[in-house]
């Protein structure tokens, strides 16, 4: 079984998706020497085989990635019947291309990963191409670019320190829930402010912050809600809508599975302290 998209409609932007895909080998699997001029990465995700470049041969096997760099002459395949092998893939290019494969630490042909994530990537962005289609919808070509920061993110070297690129997107986010806490906002719409997948958001704002977009804003809306509890006359509410919870009842089992506090002994407790001094 063979599930494959080619990108026609790519803008040539600084960094866009040439292809991806997904391979059930049934038979044994060749892919004879050929020059791309794109990077193109595998994900093995079952059973094993062989990758040759630069008359060097390596073993790939299931939780393996193979990359096949631009302009280099490379082939692989399986070449035993009864082991058969399955592979996931993203090919992408653009002027952004090779640095992007560098802050993935991109250096060598292959690399084992511990994680699931490219296939799983690659599975939605599949999915969603499918979807377009059926549906005869445009397919978004920033959905298409997002999938591969996912990619390039799964399968990133860990032992690289976080780039100033994470840090900066992750303070525009620190900034949006601030301005904007008081509107409802979700993970996926800061997210879709930075123009970043909500996975990879996910991913470089926890390992920035040490806890999730979700656990954050939940955390600053509580903060918030002491301040206007300790300050104000307005009633619970009124500040569950103010720091941006419409349903009153769920602010105060967040309120108090943070504070560890109920809102309203919270703001007592506070007068209590006011009365005392």
């Amino acid at each position: 079984m063979r599930k494959e998209f080619f990108n026609t409609k790519n803008q040539k932007t600084g960094l866009y998706m040439i292809n991806c895909g997904y391979e059930d080998c049934i038979d044994h699997f060749i892919a004879y020497p050929q020059i791309r001029k794109y990077y193109l990465i595998h994900y093995v995700t079952k059973g094993s085989g062989y990758y040759e470049v630069k008359n060097q041969k390596h073993f790939v096997k299931e939780g393996d990635i193979f990359i096949i760099y631009p302009y280099e002459l490379i082939s692989y395949y399986s070449p035993d019947p009864l082991n058969t092998w399955s592979f996931c893939w993203i090919g992408f290019s653009g002027e952004d291309a090779p640095q992007y494969a560098a802050l993935a630490g991109l250096t060598d042909y292959t690399r084992t990963v511990k994680n699931q994530d490219f296939y799983i990537s690659v599975k939605q962005c599949l999915d969603y191409i499918i979807e377009m289609e059926q549906k005869r919808s445009m397919i978004s070509q920033f959905r298409l670019t997002a999938t591969i920061m996912t990619c390039l993110f799964a399968i990133s070297d860990k032992k690289h320190p976080r780039t100033e690129r994470s840090a900066e997107y992750v303070d525009r986010a620190v900034r949006y829930v601030e301005y904007n806490y008081m509107n409802g906002i979700t993970t996926k719409d800061v997210a879709t402010h930075l123009s970043l997948d909500r996975t990879h958001f996910y991913r470089i704002f926890k390992e920035c912050q040490g806890v999730s977009p979700e656990q954050y804003i939940v955390e600053y809306r509580v903060k918030k809600a002491k301040e206007l509890l300790r300050f104000t006359q307005y009633s619970i509410s009124e500040i569950a809508t103010y720091v941006g919870v419409r349903d009153v009842y769920y602010f105060s089992k967040m309120f108090k599975r943070i504070a560890r506090i109920t809102p309203t002994k919270y703001r007592n407790e506070q007068k209590k302290n006011k009365e005392q001094i």
